[in-house]
């Protein structure tokens, strides 16, 4: 018989106190640049590619999150600052656009990343020289291209079909787009927010299946270099940037339902060329840029309470860097030169499974129930599994809110052992990302159970049980006794061969009252000498009395 239920009792218990989140040193780039672009690859790790360094780069670097380091890959075919990567449904990498030295645009030719190889080569040519534009994968795979094109007022776009390494043309934006950017909707529309060459309000959305570009609401405040992300309404907000030497701390929401832009809670200091990311636990991180100066302040956006809330700053001022979520959830933030790690996860508690009865022994086909209770340094919801030390390990519980008490059953079905009982906890990021930093916690205190005997027949309630294990046996058996062995009486156990002779006799028991007795018995007789192999009898007296008996096979 096996684990057969588990239960929770929610205790209330005083909040924790949430803990902010914590920057951590990582490898820095082997190259210092800026106005570079980075893109998350399909196997965790982070491609960094072109910028400009006292010039512009074609260097490209490859961030290991579980070495912490940076390594060279190859080079771009064309040096490139402020141009867009765009990683394909292949798993591939489209560089496009971007500024070149002196000659003041780059070549139209694009390039693709094959992270299997480390290989950049050459792909198609846009139509038009663009820098400070923005790309997209729609969900037909292809890529869409907006903006950043001089020659058509930077209202130009593109599609990329990989299949053909062809760019067509495709609807003009209304209005100007550069240092703008774009959030994918759920239904396949690409909204285009801000930026542009003198009016930096206007949005507009395009549809893939008209190629036609709508117009909707314009921005309270004119912006560009801004960041913006889809809430988990699907609304978008927009956060913070500049116009002229104003750098907004304003941030908007745009409501798909009312078609309008809305003020939201404003951060607590102006900022422009930041970055920020939107987290599992749907809080976003603003971080760093510049507001007459370089920053390293941070702040967090708790989209239950609408409200930003001041965060651990970064070790390094920075702007015109760039960040990403690693695949463990935790957010890196990218150069100039230096990199940090931010780790906004807190590992959950788990305590000692503990028996409501009290008792750490049982027999074999009895039912043990512990108690485990599971909190979390961030108030995260939290669950639970044990490890029963027989090699099988329960099912996570449902989750509750930290703090609470679950209650977990089960029994084991081999007598004289004595099983390692651990429990370990989860919190809710756990099940959205198993390998989310800090979502689960180590295996808890060790609990000794011990088992005895076999399962007691419910009819005649704990009557005294023997058993011997192994059985059959050629070397040595534990031979055990559970029972109740009251102070005036003599305990022993006697073992007889298959005629009726005494054997050997094991004796005294000092332990009195109700409990488990054990002895080790090595195949001879009261002299020391080897018995030969047969079925033995074994047998526990009170006196004279027979408690209980049992017998066993030995073999040599």
């Amino acid at each position: 018989m096996k684990k057969i239920f588990f239960a929770l009792i929610v205790t209330f218990l005083l909040s924790t106190p949430c803990l902010a989140g914590e920057w951590d040193l990582t490898g820095s780039l082997n190259q210092g640049r800026s106005q570079f672009c980075s893109v998350m690859l399909d196997d965790g790790r982070v491609l960094v590619a072109g910028g400009c360094n006292s010039g512009e780069l074609s260097s490209c670097e490859i961030y290991d999150s579980n070495t912490g380091q940076w390594s060279p890959t190859d080079s771009m075919y064309c040096l490139r600052r402020d141009f867009s990567l765009t990683k394909l449904s292949n798993g591939k990498i489209l560089a496009t656009g971007g500024y070149n030295g002196g000659i003041g645009l780059s070549t139209t030719i694009s390039e693709i990343y094959d992270p299997q190889t480390g290989i950049w080569t050459t792909s198609g040519e846009l139509n038009y020289f663009r820098g400070h534009h923005t790309t997209i994968l729609l969900q037909n795979n292809k890529v869409l291209v907006i903006g950043g094109d001089a020659v058509n007022g930077y209202k130009g776009c593109e599609i990329y079909d990989f299949e053909t390494e062809i760019f067509t043309l495709t609807g003009f934006c209304s209005y100007a787009k550069t240092n703008h950017t774009i959030e994918l909707l759920p239904d396949g529309r690409v909204m285009a927010i801000g930026g542009g060459n003198s009016s930096y309000e206007y949005c507009e959305i395009y549809d893939p299946s008209t190629e036609i570009w709508t117009e909707i609401d314009d921005l309270n405040e004119p912006r560009f270099s801004h960041t913006s992300h889809l809430l988990p309404n699907n609304n978008v907000m927009v956060i913070a940037g500049c116009w002229g030497n104003h750098y907004n701390s304003s941030c908007e929401i745009y409501d798909f339902q009312t078609q309008q832009w809305t003020f939201a809670d404003s951060l607590e200091i102006g900022r422009t060329n930041h970055c920020s990311e939107k987290l599992l636990n749907n809080k976003i991180l603003a971080m760093g840029g510049w507001n007459d100066g370089y920053l390293s302040n941070c702040e967090n956006y708790d989209w239950q309470t609408s409200e930003w809330e001041p965060e651990t700053p970064m070790p390094h001022l920075r702007a015109n860097f760039s960040s990403e979520i690693l695949i463990d959830e935790r957010v890196i933030a990218i150069g100039p030169y230096y990199c940090d790690l931010y780790n906004w996860n807190h590992t959950p508690i788990v305590s000692q499974p503990q028996t409501l009865s009290g008792l750490n022994e049982a027999l074999v086909g009895d039912m043990l129930t512990f108690s485990v209770t599971a909190t979390d340094p961030d108030n995260d919801s939290v669950a639970v599994r044990i490890d029963w030390g027989d090699g099988e390990i329960s099912d996570w519980t449902g989750i509750q809110s930290s703090g609470s008490t679950f209650i977990l059953s089960h029994s084991w079905n081999k007598c004289g052992t004595t099983y390692k009982v651990r429990a370990q906890s989860v919190d809710q990021w756990y099940f959205l990302n198993e390998l989310c930093h800090n979502s689960i916690s180590e295996w808890g205190d060790t609990l000794l159970v011990t088992i005895h005997g076999q399962a007691v027949d419910p009819s005649y309630g704990h009557a005294p049980i023997m058993s011997a294990y192994p059985n059959p046996f050629n070397h040595t058996t534990t031979i055990s006794f559970y029972g109740t062995v009251n102070s005036h009486e003599n305990a022993r156990i006697d073992i007889y061969n298959i005629k009726g002779q005494l054997v050997r006799t094991f004796t005294p028991f000092p332990n009195r009252g109700l409990g488990a007795r054990e002895v080790v018995w090595d195949g001879t007789d009261e002299t020391g000498m080897p018995v030969g192999s047969g079925i033995y009898f074994f047998t526990f007296k009170l006196g004279e009395e027979i408690k209980a008996s049992n017998k066993m096979l030995f073999f040599r």
